[in-house]
Formats: structure tokens, C-alpha cells, sequence
């Protein structure tokens, strides 16, 4: 990871400091004060992911396609109601996929905010992308978290991961993944 910020701001991989705010979510601690540079990082089973932005918040996960998760007690108790319909009415074949399109969908969502699991995963909601259609932040309960844009990205790569990006946005931004050294890492413009 110090690696990789230091292709972005720089500084000496071994000069980046780290501090966590009040719900555990890493951030720099001795960016220049004309750098604003913000990452995220998760990894899974096969699979570590850095998500960097300048000048905004950014939230990202990674998950192993394999884990055959369908668990529909965790959906029905942390899903909202939306969420929760759609993937009730999944083949049984697709629900595995549909419940960790929305696990990474909400879990990049409460890391872009900064507040994680503290952060009640059922009082926000995304509609999945589509064949057409991006995914999107359909619902936020909470009036001051409404006021901020996101734009969110999800992709499946190499056959066996889902990784989704949420990024604090304008409605100019665009989000798009970049190959670096044989990783993905993910940048938003």
C-alpha cells in the first residue's frame, strides 16, 4: 500500500504515517497541505484492493465469489426491506451472487462515510446494476448522509472476486478502474 501511494503523492513509502478516525477507518496523517489524497483498502480470499481518490471520500470492498453465501437470515436482518425483497425473489441459483452484490455495494458504502457496521446497514438501500444500468444509492434514511452524492462502481474480475467502489461525487464524476502492475486499482475523475 505505500507502495502505491507513492506513485500517487510524493514521499518515500516508509515517510506515510496512518491514523484512524472514531469509527476505525485508516487515514493519512502527514499529507502535505496541498495534497488530499484518500484510499481504501480491503482484500479477500485471493485478492487485496486500494481504492484512491484526491479530494473526496472513497469506500471499497472485495469479495471471493466462492464463499456461496445465501444466507437469507443475514440478508433479512441487515438488508433493507427493498433489498431484501429482491434478493428473497432470486433463483435459488442467483442468490449467492445477489447477496454479495449487495454485501460489497453496502460494506463500500459505510467505508466511503467513514462509520462503518456503526452505520445500520438496513437505513440505506442500492438498486444492483443491471446490463445497462450502473448500480445505484437508491435510499438514505439518514438527512445529513442524504445530502452527499455518491457514485458507485461494481464489477466482477477474474472470473472469481466482486469488488464495488462508492466515491463522494459531482455529477461529473466518472469512475473507472485502471491496471497497475498487474492489480487492480481503482481511481475516480
Amino acid at each position: 500500500m505505500r507502495g502505491a501511494l507513492s506513485l500517487w503523492a510524493d514521499r518515500a513509502p516508509e515517510k506515510w504515517e496512518f491514523a484512524v478516525n472514531d469509527y476505525g477507518k485508516p487515514h493519512i496523517a502527514n499529507l502535505p497541505a496541498d495534497v488530499d489524497l484518500r484510499f481504501n483498502l480491503s482484500h479477500t480470499n485471493g485478492m487485496a484492493v486500494l481504492a484512491l481518490a484526491f479530494n473526496r471520500e472513497l469506500g471499497v470492498d472485495v469479495e471471493y465469489l466462492g464463499r456461496q453465501e445465501t444466507n437469507a437470515d443475514i440478508a433479512e436482518r441487515f438488508f433493507a426491506p427493498e433489498e431484501v425483497l429482491d434478493f428473497i425473489a432470486q433463483p435459488e441459483h442467483q442468490k449467492s451472487a445477489r447477496f454479495l452484490e449487495y454485501w460489497t455495494l453496502k460494506e463500500s458504502y459505510i467505508k466511503a462515510i467513514g462509520m462503518g457496521l456503526s452505520c445500520p446497514l438496513e437505513s440505506f438501500a442500492f438498486k444492483p446494476r443491471t446490463a445497462i444500468h450502473p448500480p445505484a444509492l437508491i435510499r438514505v434514511d439518514d438527512p445529513e448522509l442524504r445530502k452527499i452524492n455518491w457514485s458507485v462502481w461494481q464489477e466482477q474480475v477474474e472470473a472469481d472476486h466482486l469488488i464495488a467502489l462508492c466515491v463522494q461525487s459531482t455529477p461529473e464524476t466518472r469512475i473507472e478502474p485502471v491496471l497497475k502492475h498487474a492489480d487492480w486499482l481503482l481511481r475516480s475523475r
